[in-house]
C-alpha cells in the first residue's frame, strides 16, 4: 500500500468503502424492483462482478463488444440495449449466445428480427429479445402505439423469444429540478406500462419492463409493472448527477488526481489533465476537492493540459501538488483509461483494469 498522492497523474481513483456503499444502496432503494445496472459507465468487469455479488439480475450493455467481454467474464443476464443490426454483429451475437443463452437483446425493426430469427435458425439456438420503445428520445425503438402489432410480429418468429419491454428515457436523467424530472419519467413510463398490459391482454409474453436510469428510479421503480431498472452512475458518481435535485445522492466513489506542473503566472496555475484525461462540456465543470477555493477550468489549454484559477483570494498550489477533483461526466472520462486505482483511507490498496475502455463497436 502507499498514498494515492504518489500516483503517476493524471489517474482515476476509486474509493471501495463509496462504492460498496453504492452498490449496497442501489439494491435497498430500488427494492422490489431488480436491478441490471449499465456497464458502459465503469467499463470494468470487476466492477460488473460485484455489482451481481451485491444482488443485481444481469448486466446492461450499449455495444455487443462490451457484451462479449462481460461473457468471456462468467457473468450472465447480459442484456444489449442497442439494437445490432450489421451482418457481421449479428455472427458474433450467435457465437456470444453460443456460450450464454440468457443473453437478451432490445429490437425495433422488422427487417433485423427476420435477420435475427434467421441466424439463430442456423445457428440452432432461440434469442430472447426486448421490444424496444421510443419513450420520446428520438434515437431507437418503436412508437408506443406500434409496441403490440411490433410484438406480435416477433412472438410469431420461430427462433426469437419475447420477454418483454424496454424503455429507457436517457434525456430525462440529468434533469435539475425533481418535480420536473419525476412528472416527465412517469408520463413516459406510465405509457411503457399501458404497453406491458396491451402486451398481456394480446396473449404476448411479457415478463419484463425495463428502463431507467440514476436520475429517474428513485420515480420509476413506484410504476407496478415495472420489473428492473438500469442504472449506471450510481455506482462512481459524478458532478452532472451531483447537481440534479435527488432523495438521495449516492457518494463520488470516483476522482480523478491531476498534478501542478508549472507555475509562472499570478493568475493561475497549469495541471497535466487536458481534454485527453478529461471529459468538459460547457454546462458542467469538474470540482477541485482536495483544496479550498480552486476552480478547473479548460481555459483553451489544449489536450494535455488544464488551468487552476482562485477565488475568495485562495491561494494558488504550488509546482507539484496534486489535486484532486469530481469529474463533470463519468463515462467518457473513464473511457479514456486503462485503469482504476482502488483506494482505503487514501492509500492505493488495488487495480483494476477497465476491460471495456474503447469497446464501442
Amino acid at each position: 500500500m502507499y498514498p494515492k498522492t504518489e500516483l503517476e497523474t493524471p489517474c482515476l481513483v476509486l474509493d471501495r468503502k463509496k462504492l460498496v456503499n453504492n452498490l449496497a444502496t442501489m439494491q435497498t432503494r430500488a427494492a422490489p424492483k431488480q436491478v441490471r445496472p449499465h456497464v458502459k459507465t465503469h467499463k470494468c468487469s470487476t466492477l460488473a462482478k460485484l455489482q451481481i455479488e451485491a444482488g443485481c439480475i444481469g448486466i446492461s450493455a450499449a455495444k455487443i463488444s462490451e457484451a462479449e467481454v462481460l461473457v468471456e467474464q462468467k457473468i450472465s443476464g447480459v442484456l444489449i440495449t442497442s439494437p445490432v443490426v450489421a451482418t457481421n454483429k449479428i455472427a458474433r451475437v450467435m457465437t456470444i449466445l453460443q456460450k450464454d443463452p440468457s443473453l437478451t437483446l432490445v429490437v425495433d425493426s422488422r427487417d433485423n428480427v427476420r435477420e435475427l430469427n434467421d441466424a439463430a435458425k442456423r445457428a440452432g439456438k432461440t434469442l430472447n429479445v426486448l421490444v424496444d420503445i421510443d419513450p420520446g428520445v428520438n434515437r431507437t425503438g418503436v412508437s408506443y402505439s406500434d409496441a403490440v402489432p411490433f410484438a406480435a410480429f416477433v412472438h410469431n418468429c420461430s427462433h426469437l423469444r419475447l420477454q418483454g419491454i424496454q424503455c429507457y428515457a436517457g434525456n430525462l436523467q440529468h434533469i435539475t429540478k425533481h418535480g420536473e424530472r419525476r412528472e416527465k419519467t412517469l408520463t413516459a413510463m406510465q405509457l411503457a406500462a399501458e404497453q406491458f398490459r396491451a402486451f398481456h391482454e394480446n396473449r404476448l409474453p411479457c415478463h419484463i419492463l425495463t428502463g431507467s436510469g440514476t436520475g429517474t428510479y428513485e420515480d420509476d421503480v413506484e410504476i407496478a409493472e415495472v420489473t428492473e431498472v438500469q442504472p449506471g452512475s450510481y455506482t462512481v458518481m459524478d458532478m452532472e448527477y451531483n447537481n440534479i435535485e435527488a432523495e438521495y445522492h449516492y457518494l463520488n466513489a470516483l476522482t480523478l488526481l491531476t498534478t501542478v506542473i508549472s507555475t509562472n503566472h499570478a493568475s493561475h496555475v497549469t495541471v497535466d489533465a487536458g481534454t485527453k484525461a478529461l471529459y468538459l462540456d460547457q454546462h458542467t465543470n469538474p470540482k477541485i476537492t482536495s483544496h479550498p477555493n480552486l476552480n478547473y477550468t479548460w481555459g483553451g489549454f489544449g489536450d494535455e493540459h488544464g488551468k487552476i484559477t482562485t477565488e475568495k483570494n485562495g491561494s494558488l498550489p504550488s509546482v507539484k501538488t496534486v489535486l484532486e477533483l469530481i469529474v463533470p461526466h463519468c463515462d467518457p472520462t473513464i473511457n479514456l483509461y486503462d485503469q482504476f486505482y482502488i483506494t482505503e483511507d487514501d492509500q492505493v490498496v488495488d487495480t483494476w483494469p477497465i476491460d471495456m475502455r474503447g469497446k464501442s463497436q
